[in-house]
Parts: C-alpha cells; sequence; structure tokens
C-alpha cells in the first residue's frame, strides 16, 4: 500500500485489520516487523515553509536532502545533526524526514545541538488526530 494523499492514508489505516509495516526511503529498517507493508515514500513535499518564523511542514515522505535544500534557500538548516546510517547499516534507500524523526535520528551532537524531537512540534499530536 502507498497512499499519496493524507486522505487516502487515513483510509488505509482505518481499513488494516492487523498490524502495519510502514517504510519510507527504506534506509532505517532494523530487524522483521511484522504486518502489512505501508509504504509512505507517496508522501512527498513541504506544505508550509515560513523562513521568519523558523516554521516548515513537510510530509512524512520527503527527503532529507529536500527538507535541506528549502532550508538552505534561506541560509538555515535543521536544528540537528541526523546521522547517514545507510553504509553501517547496508542501506542504499533515500533518507525521509518521516524517518527521522520517527527514530528520533540524532547524531554525536545531540548533546549540544539537541535531539531531533527537541526541535519537533506537533508531530505526535498531528499525527494521531489526521491533520498532517
Amino acid at each position: 500500500m502507498r497512499p499519496d494523499t493524507e486522505a487516502e492514508l487515513a483510509e488505509v489505516i482505518r481499513a488494516a485489520t492487523g498490524p502495519l509495516r510502514i517504510t519510507g526511503g527504506g534506509t532505517r529498517g532494523i530487524g522483521q516487523a511484522a504486518g502489512d507493508v505501508l509504504d509512505l515514500s507517496g508522501l512527498q513535499g513541504v506544505s508550509l515553509y515560513e523562513p521568519g518564523a523558523l516554521t516548515l511542514v513537510v510530509r512524512a515522505g520527503t527527503s532529507l536532502a529536500e527538507v535541506e535544500r528549502v532550508l538552505a534557500t534561506e541560509r538555515q538548516r535543521l536544528a540537528f545533526e541526523v546521522p547517514d546510517m545507510r553504509a553501517l547499516l547496508g542501506r542504499n534507500g533515500v533518507s525521509t524526514i518521516g524517518g527521522v524523526v520517527a527514530a528520533n535520528a540524532s547524531g554525536p551532537r545531540r548533546v549540544q545541538a539537541g535531539a531531533c524531537a527537541t526541535a519537533c512540534l506537533g508531530c505526535g499530536s498531528s499525527m494521531a488526530w489526521g491533520r498532517w
């Protein structure tokens, strides 16, 4: 299953009769999770960017490279450091912001710069209510 809109995603979740195994760019999957595969790579794009307010809203399947490119247009960057674990995990995929947030992926500067979860506002509540 690969929804392309939030409405399609809501319908897939509503219709699920068992666990769902969420995937995206294929860089962070570890172990053998049970359930039907729910591929979020179709949910891409920036829906809001307000540089002056330091506000960025992106869909889960948006590549980390796209997020960094958008921020760079205003000489901004993520407040946390995202480690590239592809070589270590033997992955060739494309890192997505959804995977970064889901894994709270934060690099060695975590102690000083903070973790991914620290920089996220409204992720849990927005996703729980379907407003993402």
